[in-house]
């Protein structure tokens, strides 16, 4: 019989022992998901590979799509500043999620699993992930005090990250695509960031090159 879910607040690890149930958990579903993929997981197997009651796993992540979204956030959480060799902002920013979807894609359907399940949990339970992606692009191009048009930009391309993943892990491109595309969608959004190195003006968006 399935699981209802409610809405309760889910629990959370607070001491040493609950992280390493929590990771251990994680990593179970990993390996489960990159193998079989998420309509062929089932939840209690998940349970027995991390060596938990299955009590105990419902305590954490009611559903399975809870699950697979918090080891996206996991994942986004873990994701280092890298040291890179690009000498903009915007160009630092294309290289590190280029990386990170050419990680992510390494297993397309662990992938899949991740990003229909953040969907899932979303769009069905109403709850935001406990993570912020803009924060990490903010941080990876070096704007400690953004403005609020400097978050919006991080927040597009976000949304440009998981819309060419979504793609991608449905098929409809490539992996080597989903990283091309990724990369070419920073360019073109953080452009005002390359204008700010340059030292020139914002584009006004009311001008018309034939006006």
């Amino acid at each position: 019989m399935p699981r209802t879910h409610d809405m309760r607040k889910l629990a959370e690890p607070r001491t040493t022992s609950q992280r390493e149930r929590c990771d251990r958990m994680l990593r179970a579903a990993a390996e489960l998901g990159a193998r079989h993929g998420l309509e062929q997981v089932q939840i209690g197997d998940i349970a027995a590979g991390a060596d938990v009651a299955l009590g105990t796993l419902y305590r954490y992540f009611p559903s399975k799509h809870h699950l697979y979204a918090a080891l996206l956030a996991d994942r986004v959480e873990r994701m280092p500043i890298p040291r890179t060799s690009a000498v903009t902002a915007t160009a630092a920013v294309a290289e590190a999620m280029g990386t990170a979807v050419r990680a992510m894609l390494t297993s397309v359907p662990l992938a899949r699993a991740m990003i229909v399940s953040i969907n899932v949990v979303r769009n069905e339970y109403g709850l935001n992930p406990p993570f912020a992606m803009d924060e990490r692009i903010l941080g990876i191009a070096g704007l400690h005090r953004p403005t609020a048009e400097d978050r919006r930009l991080a927040r597009l391309v976000e949304q440009a990250v998981y819309g060419v993943l979504t793609w991608a892990t449905a098929g409809e491109i490539t992996p080597e695509q989903a990283v091309d595309d990724v990369e070419r969608a920073c360019e073109l959004l953080l452009a005002p960031w390359q204008r700010r190195a340059r030292g020139q003006r914002p584009a006004d968006p009311r001008h018309r090159p034939d006006s």
